[in-house]
């Protein structure tokens, strides 16, 4: 509050030097009284209303709105790449509109990234604004503009905003008919009912604007329309969603320094699990866990990580959908980091029952990179170019195409593929034909080559086969097993080296600890599983 103090000061300056006493007096009632007085003006950097210049490399356009026709104005930036790029949509804050100065365009820049700002209906203190079913449409609507005007890679659309642009995060995230791939919600509001209270006991404006949005007059709240408005109180749309992720992020001390409480963000990502697993109550935040993180703004059990220099405070991650994370800070985006997870890439894993068990390498492998899509294709006896046990289904070379055709029919939406075979090729049965083994990975590889033509051809990564346990742990039609696959270390590395791919040996390292790590010399149990997914993470 500028004007207390220089009020403050030219009544200070009239007083003789003398009276230092009562100076020091008037100051330190000041210092009391400045958070009661900023109640009137929270959040300024998150929420300002000051018109910024825009660089002239961002066009100022306008976009018919595809429900009612109203012209709706948008910043938009397209990459100059002939290549297609990632889109990001940023959203304003909840006071400003699409010219509010957006600190994210100087990375947008440096990463040529398409761009886009929309107003959807500007300030929330209309009907029209603050939730309303024309705020997801309009954004869609931005999206659309974007994919028609610039080279936008369908698989790399994010949505990003802050504090009410967090609030539009979620309501699209809810909303939203486009397949995105990430929604970042930074301290947004996501109870709007709730907050009407929240402001309405902190004094400040954001009470009379959700009053004006939800009946036109600034002294009339209708709570109803409230909950219409509230990502909260929507139904997750999980069919929808099946290639996005929501990132929720949170200051731990938002709500005492800033405006909106961190109940916001930690009940939203339960509400969001509950909606994906309506039985996974392990999953959950419980509310003990919430209210010491209310009380104390501390996690005596958090590990020590941090996010933009920041101590993390609590990070889960529910399956490959949704994450939480709070940080140690309060009302704002931590901008080194809002755009470390774009571009994220879609994986494709091939492997066996390694890798199709719950809880396999490529769970913990996606548990280590939650940025990335995984695409699982491993299956339970799975070869690389035998029909095992007479059965076609379970060889890899023979179904290869049918899988690239089912997962990237477009050439154009996986970016590595994953190979993790060899296991059931060095089974008692196959004795005779191991010879053949190295020719049919090479066939393979030439296959999914050839099925790109190369057209955007995915990274390809080869890696090694696990160690087998000795014939006294095997079943009978493994037996001989463990020297065959030390055999096919060698040569797949020798292969991947020809074919001038990264190979990834897993067998190495995993051989000593074996014991400890299966205990049918085949399969691993869970601590086995994470130190594949660890070495595949490393390594990668």
């Amino acid at each position: 509050m500028p004007s207390v103090f220089t009020f403050a000061y030219q009544i200070i300056s009239n007083f003789n030097r003398k009276k230092t006493y009562l100076m020091l007096r008037l100051s330190l009632l000041l210092l009391f009284l400045y958070p009661i007085l900023s109640l009137q003006s929270q959040d300024p950097a998150w929420d300002d209303t000051s018109r910024k210049a825009w660089p002239e490399t961002f066009k100022d356009i306008e976009i018919v709105s595809s429900v009612d026709g109203k012209i709706q104005k948008a910043y938009f930036y397209a990459s100059k790449s002939v290549n297609p790029r990632p889109l990001v949509v940023s959203l304003h804050t909840w006071s400003n509109n699409y010219q509010q100065a957006d600190p994210l365009i100087k990375e947008i820049l440096e990463r040529d990234y398409h761009y886009i700002r929309p107003d959807f209906r500007g300030p929330n203190n209309t009907p029209e604004a603050c939730g309303s079913p024309l705020v997801a449409t309009d954004i869609d609507d931005a999206i659309d503009f974007a994919i028609q005007n610039a080279m936008v890679d369908p698989h790399n659309i994010h949505i990003i905003g802050t504090s009410g642009g967090g609030h539009a995060t979620l309501i699209t995230y809810m909303q939203s008919r486009h397949d995105i791939r990430s929604f970042s919600a930074w301290v947004p509001i996501s109870d709007i009912a709730q907050w009407y209270y929240e402001s309405k006991g902190r004094n400040a404006r954001y009470a009379s604007h959700i009053a004006l949005a939800t009946t036109g007059d600034e002294n009339r709240f209708d709570p109803q329309e409230a909950l219409k408005r509230s990502p909260l109180h929507m139904q997750t749309p999980v069919e929808r969603r099946v290639n996005s992720k929501l990132y929720i992020y949170t200051g731990i001390h938002d709500g005492y320094t800033g405006s909106v409480p961190i109940t916001h963000s930690l009940q939203m990502y339960n509400k969001v699990v509950s909606d994906y697993r309506p039985a996974n109550g392990e999953a959950l935040i419980s509310e003990n866990l919430i209210q010491q993180l209310l009380a104390s703004r501390y996690n005596p059990t958090a590990p020590q990580t941090t996010i933009a220099a920041r101590q993390i405070h609590l990070q889960r991650n529910f399956e490959d959908k949704v994450q939480i994370l709070l940080f140690e800070g309060g009302h704002e985006m931590l901008v080194d980091a809002a755009l470390h997870h774009i571009p994220a890439k879609t994986i494709l894993a091939i492997g066996d029952s390694n890798g199709a068990n719950p809880g396999g390498w490529v769970d913990q492998l996606q548990s280590l990179q939650f940025n990335n899509h995984f695409i699982n294709t491993s299956v339970s006896g799975n070869t690389i170019g035998f029909d095992n046990l007479g059965q076609a289904s379970k060889n890899t070379l023979k179904n290869v195409n049918k899988i690239l055709q089912e997962h990237d029919a477009g050439k154009n939406r996986i970016d590595q593929i994953l190979i993790l075979l060899g296991t059931n090729d060095c089974k008692a049965e196959f004795h005779k034909r191991q010879k053949e083994v190295s020719e049919n990975y090479r066939r393979l590889l030439q296959e999914i080559k050839k099925y790109y033509g190369g057209q955007h051809t995915p990274e390809l990564v080869v890696i090694s086969p696990p160690p087998y346990g000795q014939d006294h742990q095997l079943a009978d039609k493994y037996h001989g097993a463990a020297e065959r696959v030390k055999k096919l270390n060698a040569a797949f590395k020798k292969l991947a080296a020809q074919e001038t791919l990264k190979y990834i040996d897993i067998q190495t390292p995993l051989w000593p600890l074996l014991d400890t790590l299966s205990e049918d010399g085949v399969h691993f149990n869970a601590e086995g599983y994470r130190l594949i997914g660890y070495l595949i993470h490393q390594a990668l």
